[in-house]
């Protein structure tokens, strides 16, 4: 055991000594050593001096910083692409090299470009030093902690004041369904650079809206293209997906979205509000069926019948519901009203057939309680006639 121990404290010795003779800046500069070996620049042997200069083979002060510096804000960007734009460097690890011109299209960017230095770059959303991959769940742009990196500067009212940018936009994204989903854990789960861009990052045009939450509501931008708000996605004045929806704060789909959604545009006695009505009668309809029809589904199986059968045509009405709140982008009344029924009559013949099994049951047991009293009434009858019989000849 002691040679062993021997042996191992010499090979770490050993990997520390390899260390500090490629890479002596972190011997001294040990505040930032941890976040420098953390990071997926120390495996892929991107030392201190590539960004910094400076001779890492020596312990020499003054030869050591010989023609070193830090970079100013003003040379992150280019000084990233050196490397980060480089085919060659970059093939071995599979990485993009279009993130720098990516970046120069972005908000960011051109802001940057104007001399803005307050502008987001490189280091604001990886860090300087403990730079990671955004598949590793510490990194600064894992999807679960994007959110709170975009927040730096998007949750600074200071910073965010020139702009005239609201500041919280990262908390009404996290009490949304987007952000709800990704903090339970949801790898599916948009995130900022979901709509927005990663490198190339910008503000979303309302013409755009409904182009982008369509790459993942793939079904709902097809029913909406047929309807008639497609047409006013070109106005200023309507944002598509987000004038009912909104923007980050998105909420939950509920019926009651017509109430508050159609009214902010639609006066009230209109036929958009009328049209609006009928069609969320047909979907709270169909929905109120369907939970009935679950709880009598849930009474009978702990009653011990078999329903199994009964749980996949509700999953079958579940479905045509689900194409029905779909359907209610294109506000086509026959075509929604058509799976919203279909769904409630599945959802009905589902109660009423459960319901039957219930009742035959219930008939059962009153058959079997009316022969129980009537057993138990000629046993009173037997037993009173007897006594009365032992009374007798007693006399």
């Amino acid at each position: 055991m002691r040679i062993l121990a021997i042996t191992v404290l010499a090979l770490l010795w050993l990997g520390l000594l390899s260390v500090a003779q490629t890479n002596n800046c972190i011997v001294c500069h040990s505040e930032i050593r941890v976040e420098y070996l953390e990071s997926a620049h120390a495996p892929a042997g991107v030392t201190c001096v590539d960004c910094h200069g400076g001779d890492p083979a020596t312990l020499d002060y003054r030869a050591a910083h010989a023609g070193s510096s830090t970079p100013s804000r003003a040379q992150i960007p280019q000084l990233c692409a050196s490397c980060h734009a480089d085919p060659v460097r970059m093939k071995p690890y599979g990485l993009r090299t279009d993130q720098y011109a990516e970046y120069q299209t972005s908000g960011h960017g051109k802001a940057f470009a104007a001399g803005d230095l307050n502008a987001a770059l490189c280091t604001d959303c990886h860090t300087s030093h403990r730079v990671m991959s955004r598949f590793e769940p510490r990194s600064s742009v894992h999807p679960e902690n994007l959110a709170q990196t975009c927040a730096r500067c998007h949750a600074d009212s200071e910073l965010m004041k020139p702009y005239e940018l609201s500041t919280d936009i990262v908390d009404n994204f996290r009490q949304g369904v987007h952000g709800t989903a990704l903090q339970q854990g949801n790898p599916r789960a948009p995130t900022c650079a979901t709509c927005h861009g990663l490198h190339g990052s910008t503000l979303l045009q309302p013409e755009d809206i409904v182009t982008v939450c369509g790459t993942c509501h793939i079904a709902e931008r097809q029913y909406f293209d047929k309807s008639v708000h497609r047409s006013k996605t070109h106005s200023a004045e309507f944002k598509g997906c987000a004038a009912c929806h909104g923007d980050h704060r998105i909420l939950s789909v509920q019926s009651d979205l017509f109430d508050t959604a159609c009214a902010s545009c639609h006066r009230a006695d209109t036929g958009a509000l009328t049209l609006a009505e009928r069609l969320k009668t047909l979907l709270v309809a169909s929905q109120q069926a369907l939970h009935e029809a679950q709880t009598v589904l849930d009474q009978a199986e702990a009653m011990a019948f078999d329903v199994s059968g009964y749980w996949s045509r509700l999953h079958e009405a579940q479905t045509n519901l689900l194409q029905a709140r779909t359907a209610q982008h294109t506000l086509d009344e026959a075509q929604l009203a058509e799976l919203a029924r279909r769904a409630h009559a599945i959802a009905n013949d589902i109660r009423s057939e459960a319901h039957s099994l219930q009742t035959a049951v219930q008939i059962r047991w009153l058959g079997l309680t009316l022969v129980w009293g009537y057993l138990l009434l000629v046993l009173i009858v037997v037993y009173l006639y007897r006594q009365e019989r032992r009374r007798a000849r007693e006399l």
